[in-house]
């Protein structure tokens, strides 16, 4: 393991009250993991004034209380539930794309479901080196 990246801001709290992270992300601060950041989601971008951001830096103000710093975070751009349930966030005379499409035959990252799937494979049940030795991006 290289490093953690907890994700954690406004939109994770619809789902994940902060304080099981918060313990979680202590244990590891605890055990001297080098490399923990938490990893914010922006609407619209990082400088954006909007309600969500403003939530998003109070609770990483909180993990930096606790010596905890933030990665860069990605940008939640207008696609799929974001364009449906944010669109009054987004300007609509400006074109976006998608900042995220990487070439699938190059992974750097990979992020794992809490059921344990992962890359078309489960940890739960596949060792993660055979996951990935065995991993074929979707043909489209």
């Amino acid at each position: 393991m290289n490093s953690v990246l907890l994700s954690v801001d406004a939109f994770h709290q619809e789902t994940i009250p902060l304080e099981p992270v918060m313990v979680f992300a202590k244990a590891l601060y605890a055990q001297d993991v080098s490399k923990i950041r938490v990893h914010p989601a922006w609407l619209v971008s990082e400088v954006a004034d909007n309600p969500f951001n403003c939530r998003t830096r109070e609770i990483l103000s909180e993990f930096n209380a606790i010596g905890i710093l933030p990665s860069n975070g990605n940008v939640i751009f207008p696609k799929g539930n974001a364009l449906t349930y944010l669109s009054e966030y987004f300007d609509a005379s400006v074109p976006h794309v998608n900042p995220y499409s990487d070439d699938p035959y190059d992974v750097k990252s990979i992020c794992v479901d809490p059921n344990g799937d992962v890359l078309g494979g489960n940890i739960y049940t596949t060792d993660i080196l055979e996951i990935l030795e065995k991993y074929v991006p979707n043909q489209k």
